[in-house]
């Protein structure tokens, strides 16, 4: 018999949110799994679907609402507003997130962390070529926005800790909601972490669309000018060394080889690539500086939750 700790049973101190929108055919296999593995604390939040993706979940013996507002981020913003617990775990409706996963989160979470991100690993077939290189791109620029180091942003299975989420704007829409969480915690408290987990394909019928990971991309861009606007600045002063070194290098060309002097487009070149030269040094301090943040925040929080474990002495 295995010990019964909070590390190994389905925890109480965690709400599993359930977006749906049209998923009468994963929804039920879905349920069932949560259910099987002792996930009692179910929220299915729906975006006013017309099949019997309710019907069904109702069926359930889950609680079941319907959001305000529309698409995921509002399905998500209501959600987390209405859970009880200190954690909360996301995970899509439609299958492909196996609900075993979810232990593996939870005891990442209980090390101290206030978002756990599910990194996917897909199975054969299961996410077409477009898509994991769309993802990769779209994760690539959210690391480099915000000095991050995760394999996964866009994952729809993580867990995430109420309390950090309290002074959330939650201004994005759709499927950027997932990189707004994370841009929120690498911001304040940095205390992300990621763990594999297995991706399956999906029951019914995809819904992300073709120009969906342009839009995801701008959101971020949105999200970097909110929470970290020195960085976006200087970093776009910083694309000024490209041109700069390519005038430099076209102007040395022709001197040297054509012995034709070019000296306004000369001067040109150096300034655009002193600009830039000293924005990506301002804008590597900033990612600096940021980090710093982050370490005096954990050592303050750590200093509270010392204080608030030592016991008074009786006067």
């Amino acid at each position: 018999m295995p010990e019964d700790t909070l590390a190994t049973r389905p925890p109480h101190n965690l709400t599993v949110i359930v977006p749906t929108l049209m998923e009468e055919e994963a929804i039920g296999p879905v349920l069932d799994e949560l259910l099987q593995n002792g996930y009692r604390n179910i929220i299915v939040v729906d975006g006013g679907s017309t099949d019997k993706t309710r019907e069904i979940a109702i069926s359930k013996g889950v609680n079941v609402c319907i959001q305000p507002g529309k698409g995921k981020a509002d399905a998500l913003r209501y959600g987390i507003s209405i859970a009880n617990t200190e954690l909360v775990a996301v995970m899509d409706g439609d299958y492909t997130y196996p609900a075993q996963e979810l232990q593996k989160l939870y005891q990442k979470a209980l090390q101290g962390y206030d978002l756990v991100i599910g990194s996917r690993v897909p199975d054969p077939g299961a996410q077409p070529a477009a898509f994991k290189i769309g993802n990769k791109i779209l994760t690539t620029f959210f690391n480099i926005l915000f000095g991050t180091h995760l394999s996964d942003v866009l994952s729809g299975m993580y867990i995430v800790r109420k309390e950090a989420l309290s002074n959330a704007l939650f201004e994005m829409k759709g499927f950027s909601v997932e990189s707004e969480i994370a841009a929120h915690i690498a911001t304040t408290t940095g205390k992300i972490a990621e763990v594999p987990i297995r991706y399956r394909k999906r029951i019914g019928k995809k819904k992300l669309g073709k120009t969906a990971g342009i839009r995801i991309a701008l959101d971020m861009l949105r999200l970097a000018w909110r929470y970290n606007p020195l960085l976006l600045i200087t970093g776009t002063a910083a694309l000024l060394l490209v041109p700069g070194l390519a005038i430099a290098a076209w102007v040395g060309y022709r001197y040297l080889f054509h012995g034709i002097s070019h000296f306004v487009w000369g001067i040109i070149a150096i300034v655009l690539t002193a600009v830039g030269f000293i924005a990506l040094l301002l804008a590597m301090l900033t990612v600096y500086l940021k980090h710093m943040e982050h370490r005096i925040i954990r050592t303050i929080q750590t200093l509270k939750e010392q204080t608030a474990h030592t016991p008074t002495r009786p006067e």
